[in-house]
């Protein structure tokens, strides 16, 4: 298959080889909205190398120079063991919004975990790759109408709440949903907070608990997000705690909770994990857990992490549209931007340094990526080093899986809609026999 062929909306006819040429990863399927293959690869295969194969046999094509992503689902595989070994009491409920690539999220079905869903859509999709109702969270505490109503007439009935008039709301369309409250932790030092715009603070909480048994409802428990890229964990611990003090609350007032939701903020790329690595801060939120809801207690927990999952399972490969040379700074042009795969760049700034993947120089020059728009801060990366790259070299960037594929049409009109899928033999025989449910896993093709 030629990807320069492939269609975005529909599956293209693939042609695997039975040699192990990394040619052959010419052969892998596109993204689209079907259900569609993963390359089965040799143990030991690279997206990276993927990519160099892919863009070596395209190098120079006129008509071929767009973006792509290259996932690696045995990463996803591997993340979802290290949750279970850290964290074994806690339910993984994967925040469909960081990555809602279809094999992603069937991979992901299929190893048993949930769902955090914040729009009829995500809703939409995690039931249409075979998610039961039961296995969602509908984790928005403002909710259209329209979606909640979809919810309902779906059986999506575990949801989240911080204020009186979405209870009200729920009254009246959704009175026997599951509720949750979203209490809101301190995130001041957080990278990115949420506590602005979710979640009700302490006090608020005791009466909202109140409103909720006065309108009948059935309240389960309490949620909290710490927010992303904390550099400590006090704000979890306090969270924990809090939570702990609203349960006792809520018997007060005659509820019996039975659901805690530790939210995420969990590191989804090699730099955050080790600005906190994630062991780090499973073993503070294992104590904190102990501390104040024991095992006996019988409370079900959860978390929602988004880019934990498929962050450092992906790699976006771009290509260099244009260069200029001033004084001794390479600037260069991809075909890619900030309101498209870069999207992060305008909320948090992460440091990228792509690799050339046409490489061979060794001298670093200082270096300065533009995104492909108009728009005057449509700027990737200000200031790395990197080899000298001419127009029509590709670039890859490592830890993409996140908050990457989220927009098919962008500023300007450029899009960022194409991926291809490997695992290797090893990792595609244990995903098999460790899924809960094998059925709801993407089709698998030998590719050696």
């Amino acid at each position: 298959m030629d990807i320069r062929n492939a269609s975005t909306m529909e599956v293209c006819d693939t042609n695997y080889s039975k040699q192990a040429d990394t040619d052959n990863f010419l052969s892998l399927p596109l993204y689209s909205p079907l259900p569609q293959q993963v390359a089965v690869v040799p143990d030991g295969t690279t997206p990276i190398e993927a990519a160099r194969a892919i863009t070596a046999r395209n190098q120079g094509k006129e008509d071929w120079d767009e973006t792509f992503m290259i996932g690696d689902l045995g990463m996803v595989l591997k993340h979802y063991k290290r949750w279970n070994r850290e964290l074994p009491r806690v339910e993984l409920f994967y925040a469909l919004k960081a990555n809602g690539l279809r094999p992603v999220v069937n991979t992901i079905a299929a190893l048993g975990c949930g769902f955090d869903c914040a729009s009829k859509n995500e809703m939409a999709l995690a039931l249409s790759c075979g998610v039961k109702p039961e296995k969602i969270i509908y984790a928005h505490t403002c909710k259209m109408m329209s979606h909640l109503t979809y919810a309902r007439d779906h059986d999506v009935g575990l949801m989240t709440f911080d204020n009186k008039e979405e209870l009200l709301k729920i009254k009246k369309i959704y009175p026997k949903a599951s509720l949750v409250l979203r209490l809101k932790a301190d995130d001041s030092k957080a990278r990115m907070k949420f506590g602005d715009k979710f979640g009700a603070p302490f006090d608020y909480c005791k009466y909202l608990i109140k409103k909720a048994k006065d309108l009948d409802l059935d309240l389960i428990g309490i949620s909290f997000h710490a927010g992303t890229g904390c550099p400590g964990l006090e704000s979890i611990a306090t969270a924990i705690e809090e939570s702990r003090m609203l349960f006792e609350f809520a018997r007060e007032v005659g509820f019996s909770f039975t659901l805690l939701d530790i939210g995420g903020g969990f590191p989804g790329t090699e730099e955050t994990d080790k600005e906190l690595p994630f062991e780090t801060m499973a073993a503070i939120i294992r104590g904190e857990l102990d501390k104040h809801f024991p095992e006996e207690c019988g409370v079900r927990i959860i978390a929602e992490p988004g880019r934990y999952v498929p962050g450092r399972a992906f790699g976006l490969v771009t290509n260099i549209s244009a260069k200029k040379v001033i004084k001794d700074r390479m600037i260069y042009q991809v075909n890619d931007c900030i309101f498209n795969s870069f999207f992060l760049c305008c909320l948090e700034y992460v440091r990228r340094t792509p690799v050339l993947l046409k490489s061979g120089k060794k001298k670093l020059h200082p270096t300065t990526v533009h995104g492909v728009t108009m728009s005057g801060v449509d700027i990737i990366e200000k200031d790395t080093l990197m080899e000298e790259a001419y127009v029509g070299d590709w670039l890859y960037w490592k830890d993409e899986g996140g908050y990457s594929a989220l927009i098919r049409y962008g500023f300007n009109s450029f899009t960022m809609y194409k991926a291809c899928y490997i695992i290797s033999e090893s990792e595609w025989k244990e995903l098999q026999s460790v899924s809960l449910f094998p059925d709801l896993l993407p089709d698998g093709r030998d590719f050696i």
